[in-house]
């Protein structure tokens, strides 16, 4: 777990549990590797904005809308990116992998509204090598995130 994600967590009193992995980056590696519920599982997608990062937390299995996150950002869409892997270790102590939606550096949180359907969030800690797993109103009571529809529809099944 990354040292800024602990104190950010232990400061504000939040109740978690941790399991400990061997390194993963994507959702599959994270079906394949966890133990965990992977209908649970929660990706932070960090994003570079004037000013700082923006991570939007989505199911796992969901594929993120960047109009839609370009929109809550106050962008264009064409200057929305996503981060560098190094600026985000070093300027936020995350690792590709173990993205937390969490406003570490005072980064901005968008929580797709999918995410509040469930009970308990599992998801990275800063590090790939360590998934947090946290219920959903602690993690919501800690995240201060903007909630909003940030994943692309999904098709309606035929009938």
């Amino acid at each position: 777990m990354s040292p800024a994600v602990k104190r950010f967590l232990e400061e504000r009193g939040a109740r978690y549990a941790v399991e400990t992995h061997a390194p993963l980056i994507s959702f599959e590696d994270a079906r394949t590797i966890l133990s965990l519920d992977p209908e649970k599982m929660v990706k932070g997608l960090t994003f570079a904005r004037p000013g700082g990062f923006a991570i939007v937390a989505l199911r796992a299995a969901d594929r993120a809308d960047y109009k839609k996150i370009a929109d809550a950002l106050g962008l264009r869409r064409a200057d929305l990116w996503l981060a560098d892997a190094e600026l985000v270790r070093k300027e936020l102590d995350m690792e590709q992998g173990g993205i937390v939606p969490l406003p570490i550096a005072s980064a901005r949180v968008l929580i797709d509204r999918a995410v509040l359907g469930l009970d308990e969030i599992i998801c990275g800690t800063g590090r790939n090598t360590a998934t947090l797993i946290i219920e959903r109103d602690v993690w919501l009571g800690v995240a201060d995130g903007e909630v909003g529809d940030f994943a692309k529809a999904t098709p309606a099944t035929a009938a």
